[in-house]
């Protein structure tokens, strides 16, 4: 019985670990300005993104970018791949409050994100990784606060 156990014990284990090596979110990534596309607004200076495992299911995600005016904005958030809000803290120009955000893996190499303000939808990401890991695409659609479509397709290198 015991050894039994310590198989069961040894196999959660190894399939959690799995789990979370299996995620190609996962990761550093740097944005690639020369391939991205920002539409109404100007591009960033830079953006890096840290995506690390977060609980049974999920991922803590901090990101940091210099906007095109050279202030800093930062953001973190954990949130499970499970349809429910989480938290969604930013600091910066611009930042909202009362921020939360919404995770649905669709496939192991796409998650659809959608964020809230004030429990009211604000916009949606796609994050789609390149069979080989080593590319993120992260297309966000929205509308800004005085009503212009926002239509981004930002272009994510691993470091």
């Amino acid at each position: 019985m015991t050894a039994k156990l310590m198989w069961v014990a040894a196999a959660t284990l190894y399939l959690g670990i799995s789990a979370w090596a299996a995620d190609p979110s996962v990761g550093t990534w740097k944005l690639n300005l020369a391939k991205s596309t920002y539409s109404p607004d100007p591009p960033p200076m830079s953006s890096t993104i840290v995506i690390e495992p977060s609980g049974d299911n999920g991922v803590k995600v901090n990101v940091e970018t210099i906007n095109a005016k050279g202030a800093k904005i930062t953001i973190s958030y954990s949130a499970n791949y499970d349809g429910k809000e989480y938290p969604f803290n930013q600091s910066g120009p611009g930042a909202a409050t009362n921020q939360t955000v919404v995770f649905k893996q669709i496939n192991p190499q796409t998650v659809e994100r959608t964020n809230y303000i004030a429990g009211k939808p604000a916009g949606k990401e796609l994050w789609v990784v390149s069979k080989d890991g080593k590319v993120r695409t992260v297309t966000q659609t929205g509308t800004t606060a005085d009503g212009k479509p926002i239509h981004n397709v930002l272009v994510q290198d691993r470091q």
